[in-house]
């Protein structure tokens, strides 16, 4: 079960970082023109215009944009690894006995069993 939850865990990370991706094109793409309007060529844009303020939030969109991906991958992988912890296997190993690896002698019955006392008592 939790083969399946981790698999699913990398598809969907797989799916956030493309998404992501995506919105750092859109925010790139965007920011960068938009921060290019109304400027003169030679000249620094003048504070508190369109493109003085596109340009201040291009910078931080893209800086978003980065932090939003590694919280998004941390909640993914985090909630796999939480499922994991309180779902995971919980199940014990049986006792094993001695066992005869490939040999054609017969390993004896486990100590607690039935027989092994019925041997040591010799009825």
């Amino acid at each position: 079960m939790t083969r399946i939850v981790w698999w699913g865990a990398l598809a969907g990370a797989a799916m956030w970082s493309i998404f992501s991706l995506v919105a750092y094109a859109v925010v790139d793409t965007v920011g960068a023109g938009a921060s290019s309007y109304g400027t003169v060529p030679g000249f620094p844009p003048e504070p508190f215009t369109f493109a003085w303020i596109a340009a201040r939030v291009h910078g931080l969109g893209v800086s978003a944009v980065a932090v939003t991906w590694l919280i998004g991958m941390a909640l993914i992988l985090g909630s796999a690894a939480l499922f994991q912890r309180f779902f995971g296997r919980r199940r014990q190993a049986l006792p094993q006995g001695p066992r005869s690896w490939g040999s054609s002698i017969p390993a004896p019955p486990p100590a607690g069993s039935h027989a092994a006392r019925e041997r040591a008592t010799g009825r």
